[in-house]
Formats: C-alpha cells, sequence, structure tokens
C-alpha cells in the first residue's frame, strides 16, 4: 500500500511539473503575440496615411522579408518586388483605412499559438483618380523575427474587389 501511494504521489508530482512548463511557454507567446500586435497595428497605419519611410523601414521589415501575395499561383516575392506593388497602392488609394480589424494569434503545429499575427478586416479606401469609393475584405498573417520585425507577410482577398466602385 505504501508503495502505491508512493507511486501515485510521484505520478501527480511528474504530471504537474510537466503541464507547468507549456503554460509558461504559452504565456510568453502570448506575451510575444501581444507586441507582435501593437507592431502590425503601427506599421498598418504608416499605410493608411501613405508613410512609406514608416512602412517600408526596417524598424518593421526584415532584411529577408518575403510577402506571398493573394493571386493564385504567385510565389512569395522578394522585398524589392514588394515594395513596388504597394507603392502602387499608395499611389492609387486614397483615404485607406482598415475597418472592423480583429487580432488572432497564429497557431503552430500542435493549435498552440506562436507568436505569430493574423487579421481579418475589411479595407475601405477611394480610388484616387475618380474619388469613388472601394471596399476590400482581407485577411493576412504576420510571422515575425526574433527581433519583433516582420519576416513574412502572408495575404488573401479577392482582386477583383479592387476594381469595384462602392457608393
Amino acid at each position: 500500500m505504501k508503495q502505491f501511494i508512493y507511486l501515485l504521489a510521484t505520478s501527480f508530482i511528474f504530471f504537474s511539473c510537466q503541464q507547468a512548463a507549456p503554460l509558461e511557454v504559452q504565456n510568453v507567446k502570448m506575451e510575444t503575440f501581444k507586441k507582435n500586435v501593437e507592431t502590425t497595428k503601427a506599421w498598418l497605419a504608416a499605410f493608411s496615411e501613405n508613410d512609406s519611410l514608416t512602412f517600408f523601414s526596417d524598424e518593421y521589415i526584415s532584411e529577408d522579408f518575403l510577402w506571398s501575395p493573394p493571386g493564385v499561383g504567385m510565389d512569395s516575392i522578394s522585398k524589392e518586388e514588394w515594395k513596388n506593388a504597394f507603392r502602387f497602392f499608395m499611389t492609387n488609394y486614397d483615404n485607406k483605412q482598415l475597418t472592423k480589424p480583429q487580432y488572432f494569434a497564429a497557431l503552430d503545429e500542435e493549435n498552440q499559438p506562436d507568436g505569430n499575427v493574423r487579421v481579418y478586416g475589411e479595407w475601405n479606401s477611394n480610388f484616387a483618380a475618380t474619388g469613388k469609393k472601394s471596399k476590400l475584405k482581407w485577411y493576412a498573417v504576420f510571422r515575425f523575427d526574433d527581433q519583433g520585425r516582420i519576416k513574412e507577410q502572408m495575404e488573401w482577398y479577392d482582386s477583383a474587389d479592387l476594381s469595384k466602385e462602392f457608393d
């Protein structure tokens, strides 16, 4: 009986210790996620304000940044190609505003937060040439490096929405 009680107590202690580590790791990952959300918000605000110096700066973007655009069959593209694409958006759309943003933790293979950020929202803007309103339902995943800079941006949206005009 003493052996059974010892075995039971030992098992309890062992499994209790095993559970503590993942909770600590989750807490660290969630703190990282919260910091990365703030970085994402500031970076998207720079885009909305056409602040290309901030938006393209090394403060937010890693040197080996990759963009995975929403186009079907397109591979990830380099930082320079991404800059050209976003200069187009900054030039051709005014009053860019991300509405209804929702920020969620990205998950690892075990469905646990990994510190990265998923964003859902709707971009509202005006065509620069005509002033007509446009809307774009948008989803993105941002992966960060150890310095808290964005190293990968993956986006999904219906690019046909870019050519529609809304009243």
